[in-house]
């Protein structure tokens, strides 16, 4: 599939963005990583048998708000090309932005239970880290925890490639389940977003250009988008990060950009995107011959994701009810296992 080009003014404004991420983060990071250079215990992580009650995700109050801010966790990766191998590496295994924090807590002394770990499918981001973070070392906190994990995984050598890319317009290979990261990814490159992008914390997306004298694409290549992946009208007006652009849920797109243009005070992106990362959408395939429709495995095509159940409970205002495309491809699913 031929990507679309990147215009001068696109590169000087993202030369621009990482320069300012860079500074931002300087300061942060250096209070961890001298966090991390102090005596660590050795100690095991396993479910509290009295915490905080998972709620929200579980269907019922509000969930807790994650203790970081997405935009710092962000900062952690010193360099754009850290992160796309980090990202690559947990996509490979299967995994999710837990992983990253199992990995750090083994570097910083810690041993997670494994049903503490294996629990983090049950629930939200915010609801699973809430019942580790407080079973650590007073001076530690879950931000010291991912820089950890992010430290130790940008030393790695990671895949060459993403677990499975498109070529010429087809899916050169069937994804397993859960391979979200690399689905993310492909729909990027369809819209003109790159990865190193979604690690600038004040990227903003392709279709609200900073100066509209300089618009994003001509009729005929928005025609050429494919259909989940169109923008809606919202996605012209509202300054957004591109993050939101990935979302193969058109009404999803909507509903999220118009609760962030009301300033709705129930609605957290750092929530969000860190859900998002913790697997609460996901891209499934089959090595079945027929999916019945489901859209084999293609990242573009809706039918080929899930929302998790603990994440439709969650952001069921965002998703819809269950006469929404999303909740019945779900469902669709959620019922073959």
């Amino acid at each position: 599939m031929a990507t679309k080009a990147i215009q001068p003014w696109q590169l000087e404004r993202r030369r621009e963005q990482n320069a300012r991420a860079q500074q931002r983060s300087r300061a942060r990071r250096k209070a961890l990583e001298q966090a991390l250079k102090d005596e660590s215990p050795n100690l095991q992580l396993v479910p509290a048998t009295r915490g905080p009650s998972h709620v929200g995700c579980k269907g019922k109050t509000a969930c807790p708000r994650p203790q970081l801010k997405f935009g710092d966790f962000l900062h952690y990766f010193a360099r754009p090309s850290d992160l796309d191998n980090v990202v690559k590496i947990i996509d490979a295994e299967g995994l999710n932005i837990g992983a990253v924090i199992k990995y750090g807590l083994i570097s910083m002394g810690y041993c997670l239970d494994d049903a503490l770990f294996d629990a983090r499918r049950e629930v939200c981001f915010a609801c699973w880290a809430s019942t580790i973070e407080p079973q650590m070392s007073g001076r530690f906190r879950i931000g010291t925890a991912l820089l950890a994990g992010v430290q130790v995984l940008s030393r790695l050598r990671g895949p060459a490639a993403w677990y499975f890319e498109i070529d010429g317009g087809h899916v050169s290979r069937v994804p397993q389940p859960h391979a979200h990261m690399s689905a993310f990814v492909e729909i990027a490159k369809h819209i003109g977003v790159h990865v190193e992008e979604m690690a600038v914390d004040g990227a903003m997306s392709p279709f609200t250009p900073t100066r509209p004298s300089v618009p994003w694409t001509s009729p005929d290549e928005l025609a050429a988008l494919k259909p989940d992946i169109q923008p809606v009208p919202e996605q012209f007006t509202i300054p957004h990060h591109p993050y939101l652009d990935l979302i193969p849920f058109p009404t999803f797109r909507t509903r999220a950009l118009l609760a962030l243009a009301r300033g709705d005070r129930t609605f957290s992106e750092t929530d969000l995107c860190f859900d998002l990362m913790h697997g609460g959408l996901r891209c499934n395939g089959s090595s079945e011959v027929s999916l019945h429709g489901r859209g084999d495995g293609a990242p573009w095509d809706a039918r080929s994701w899930e929302v998790t159940p603990w994440f439709y409970r969650k952001w069921g205002g965002l998703v819809g009810d269950e006469s929404d495309l999303i909740y019945r491809s779900s469902a669709w699913w959620w019922a073959r296992r």
